[in-house]
This record gives structure tokens, sequence and C-alpha cells, in this order.
């Protein structure tokens, strides 16, 4: 039984083990400081939550309409943080995407340096004051960040980046999977890079691999029409994920659109997917869910699904907490006749999702606290009014 309830209880707070995307084990003994100004001070479009979104927190200046936080990490550097913002001028629309550090728990930002390509940027942490900004959206694109010093390293797949995390003991020895599913594994920091298995099957489309945080050899991939596959032996073999195709079952199968693993527990994944043939029998949902995995990734169980308060569109990100591996951040945002955003808690334990409402245009970025990981940090998005 799926049920829906509004508002958020406070999340209880323990030390966190590891951060939620690609963070490192470090960062949770490092880290000292909850942020407690009134007010974060930088470009704008990056603030933190002390209550899971009832309340944000000001920043002082207004992005600019077309703007888009999407990478966003906590570093094993204390009390540090990284962010990747892509902003577009309204008048030429020449876009820049600019890297903007805080070294006190997200209080201040400034400006350390500026990125040349890449589309949608995402940002995973790495041990040893490391980031590895990258790009998820087909164009080329990995930087890895060593304090302010920003380097391009080798793009290993001309087919796109879909996943990318790092060995939480060695910053420099990364993985990463391609559009066909195949995973890619590099011990020099992204310089050079060595194919890892086979693909998950021939002509399979993935829109997404989740890399277990904690094993870089256990990974989910998320395809088009034929669901979700999982290895735990660094693509050498690949099983089927079940449970995704739901009730009528049909021949269009399921679009795994995004994955994502615990960093508390392996054996927890989550993925959001389309059941077509769902959908084209007109379920109350559309055929739009939220799954969830506790055997890493063999079987899944349809959690959350979509309904007059849930908002699941296509590949949402997904945010497992860093300390509850019962809990799971998503975000629905819209401008559309200034819609605002809905930020998601779901909790396995009591089979709710919560929401907090606010009037920013899209959440497109969440980090943890390492040492607070009720503090939430959010990256947001400006775009054009419209509606």
């Amino acid at each position: 039984m799926r049920k829906f309830v509004k508002g958020f209880a406070v999340a209880a707070t323990a030390t966190a083990a590891v951060l939620a995307q690609g963070g490192t084990a470090t960062a949770a003994t490092t880290w000292t400081a909850n942020p407690a100004c009134s007010t974060v001070v930088g470009p704008g479009g990056i603030t933190y939550t002390n209550n899971d979104g009832a309340t944000l927190t000001a920043t002082n200046k207004t992005t600019t309409p077309i703007t888009y936080t999407h990478g966003l990490a906590a570093l094993d550097t204390a009390n540090t943080l990284v962010a990747v913002q892509e902003v577009t001028d309204t008048v030429t629309y020449n876009t820049t995407r600019r890297v903007y550090r805080s070294t006190n728990a997200g209080c201040n930002w400034t400006q350390i340096g500026s990125l040349n390509s890449g589309w949608v940027i995402k940002a995973t942490a790495a041990k040893g004051g490391r980031a590895y900004l990258w790009s998820d959206s087909g164009e080329s694109g990995i930087f890895r960040l060593t304090g302010t010093t920003i380097v391009k390293v080798t793009d290993p797949t001309p087919s796109g980046i879909t996943g990318l995390n790092v060995d939480p003991a060695n910053g420099l020895h990364l993985v990463i999977g391609d559009y066909n599913g195949q995973l890619h594994e590099s011990a020099d920091g992204g310089v050079t890079w060595t194919a890892k298995g086979t693909t998950p099957g021939s002509g399979l489309w993935a829109y997404d691999v989740a890399i277990d945080p904690a094993n870089l050899n256990h990974a989910i991939v998320g395809t088009m029409s034929n669901g979700a596959f999982v290895t735990f032996n660094g693509g050498q073999t690949w099983t089927a994920a079940t449970g995704l195709d739901l009730t009528p079952a049909g021949p269009l199968g399921v679009n795994a659109f995004s994955a994502a693993v615990s960093p508390v527990d392996s054996n927890v994944v989550y993925v959001q997917g389309l059941d077509t043939d769902q959908s084209d029998a007109g379920h109350p949902s559309q055929g739009r869910h939220v799954y969830r995995s506790t055997d890493g990734g063999l079987t899944f169980t349809a959690v959350i699904d979509q309904n007059a308060d849930v908002t699941l569109v296509n590949g949402p990100s997904l945010y497992p907490s860093p300390v509850n591996a019962a809990e799971l951040y998503f975000e629905f945002g819209s401008n559309f006749q200034g819609w605002g955003t809905d930020l998601y808690k779901y909790s396995a334990a009591t089979g709710q999702v919560t929401k907090q409402h606010n009037n920013e245009h899209e959440i497109t970025a969440i980090a943890f606290n390492p040492a607070f990981p009720s503090t939430l940090y959010l990256g947001l998005a400006k775009e054009p009014s419209h509606g």
C-alpha cells in the first residue's frame, strides 16, 4: 500500500558513512560545520535547507532567467563543496559553465574556473579533495577537479556517458558507463581507460548507469523498453532485473530512466521508470513508478506510483539518503504557470511519500552535509516564465 502525506518530519541526524552521489567516507570525519548563515553569498541558485525543504535559505543574488545548477557535491576537504552552473545569456544565447567552491559549509561561494564543453554537468566527489565534473547528455566532457585546479581528462567513449562513480579508497580509480551499458575503468584519474566486461545485450540503449559507490563492480543499467540489468562482477555477466513490468504486461516493456544505489546498503537500489503497456492501457499512474530492490537490483517492487500528489517525469534524479537506506529524495519542478517545485521524500519504513513545495523553478542537484546529513544543499534552476 503506497501512501501520501504532506509535510516532512525533520530527518534524524546520524554519522554519515559515505556521501551520496559518489562522496567519500573521509568527508564524514573531516567536516565539522553545519551552516547557520541566514543568507548564502554567491552567484545565486545554490542554497541549503535544514528541514527537508520546508524553508530554503535566502541567497544574496537572484540568478539570470536561464541558469541551471547541475553539479553539486560535498568534498572530503573539511566543509568544502563544489558546484557547476550553466548560465545562458538571454540576448546572445551564449552559454558559460562556471565552477564554484565553498569552504565554509555552503555559506559563501566563489568562482574558481569554467568549463569549455559538456551540457548537463554533474559533480561526483572523490577521495583526496577531488571531484569529477561530467556530462551525461551525450556530449563529451570529463574534468578532474583537485583543490582549485581543473583538468580535462580523456573521454573513453564516443557514445556519451550515462554514469560515473569513484572508488571510495582511491580518488584516481573510477568507472563510467556509456549509452550502450558498457563499463569503462580508469586507474589514473581518467588519463587512460580500459573497457570492463561486456554490454548487457546487443542493441540496448542505456538511459542511466548507476554504479555502486561502495563497489565499482556492482552496477545497474536502466534501458529503453528493456527494463534494467545488473552486474556484480564488473560487467562480466549481466542479469535482467524482474518486477519492473507490471499488470497489464505486454510487448512494449519498461523504460528504466534513472537508477541509484544506496550508499548505506548496496542491496538497496532504486529505479524510476515508465511501464509503456500500463500507460497505454490507461492505468491511473500513467505507468510511472519508482521501484525499490533489496537484493542489489535483481528484483524490484513498485513503491511509488504517480498520482495527484506525486508527479514523476522521465528520468528524475534519485538521491538516496547517505545515512538511511530506507529514505529517498527526488523532485518535480516546472516554471509553467508559476508552478514551482515539489521536493519529495520516500520512506520505506512507513511506505509514505512526503513533500514540501517552494517557488523555485526546479531543484537540479542535491548534496548532503557529511557531518550533519539532515542538511541538504540544493542546486536550483531559473527559467524564463511561461504559461
